[in-house]
């Protein structure tokens, strides 16, 4: 059994195992109920019966739901720009690379990506899926509770939700009555995946915000990974680090001094996308990055590298088409992305 299989299974058996207890509490709840209410009692199995199959059904849906969406065939297109676009991805050996495909699959399909007056391409769809799935690609079971549904908007826009000549917000978490919503400007989306060398990507900034609020708090702090005795170390290291660069002795960028939850955002970035350079550069917090993220880059670190530096030019409109149809990248899947 691959990997992929091995994480469905455990999130399953999760879920059937609530939905089977639960099913049958209320079976004999409902039951008892009928009986004790002095009705005729043969009919009180099968009122349990029914009420422990309606709750059965309703708690499985989701589950029901991500099986349809496993069972439909990863569009060559989206292959298309997994291979393009992402190093991370590139760099991954098979298995995982599986794993990485069904965790798009699964973003794509449970959670609104809406293009604000234009329609989104598969580009856009994927690498919103991928600014998603990378930060948390160490934790099997992970679950996007956080978020339902991602704007995308043509331009860069205001804190208002306005756009116009001017607007400078690449991207934004949003709270109050916008909770549970993102949104991403497509340019800068865009521009992330294209120039990883820059160790700047707003869709990883953005997630790298929602994984910190999994507390319930963005504050840099960071509950996924980071518990108990190892907040203290980073809590001093981020502030060491943060005085690094008011002081003009780091490569990190200076937007990180905004606060803790902008420095915890942009390390995020710098990691995904040149960790070679931060091992070398910033080997403590290479560290205690891998830890948050259970991913241990290890030699991977120096693939994506490779990746990076090359730029994606060994997937080229010439390449044969990743679909497995054996024309050219340009006169197959490159039309549908």
């Amino acid at each position: 059994m691959d990997r992929t299989n091995k994480l469905n299974t455990v999130w399953e058996r999760r879920v059937l195992m609530v939905a089977r207890v639960s099913s049958v509490a209320l079976a004999l709840l409902a039951a008892g109920i009928w009986f004790a209410a002095g009705t005729p009692s043969w009919p009180a199995p099968i009122v349990g019966i029914v009420a422990g199959a309606a709750l059965h059904r309703l708690l499985t849906r989701k589950l029901r739901r991500r099986r349809e969406i496993l069972a439909q065939p990863f569009p060559a297109a989206w292959e298309a720009v997994l291979q393009k676009e992402i190093p991370f991805f590139r760099a991954l050996e098979s298995d995982a690379q599986a794993d990485f495909r069904r965790q798009i699959q699964v973003f794509i399909g449970e959670k609104r990506i809406t293009g604000i007056g234009m329609e989104l391409d598969a580009t856009t769809r994927v690498l919103t899926a991928a600014s998603a799935v990378i930060p948390i690609f160490g934790f099997p079971e992970w679950e996007w509770d956080e978020i339902r549904e991602v704007l995308i908007y043509p331009e860069r826009f205001s804190t208002d939700f306005s756009m116009g000549q001017g607007h400078r917000t690449l991207g934004m978490v949003g709270t109050g009555s916008m909770n549970g919503m993102m949104i991403l400007a497509r340019p800068d989306l865009l521009q992330g995946f294209r120039n990883p060398g820059d160790k700047r990507n707003v869709g990883l900034h953005e997630f790298a915000h929602l994984v910190d609020k999994t507390d319930g708090t963005i504050d840099g702090v960071p509950h996924a990974g980071l518990e108990g005795e190892a907040v203290r170390p980073w809590i001093d290291l981020m502030r060491r680090k943060m005085l690094e660069i008011e002081q003009g002795d780091s490569d990190i960028d200076p937007y990180a001094l905004t606060n803790e939850a902008e420095f915890f955002a942009v390390t995020t970035e710098y990691f995904f996308e040149r960790p070679g350079v931060m091992q070398r550069k910033h080997p403590q917090l290479y560290g205690m990055l891998e830890g948050i993220f259970q991913q241990e880059l290890g030699a991977r670190a120096l693939r994506i590298s490779k990746e990076v530096l090359a730029g994606g030019k060994r997937f080229g409109r010439n390449s044969p088409c990743p679909c497995g149809s054996g024309k050219k990248y340009k006169r197959c899947c490159l039309k549908k992305v």
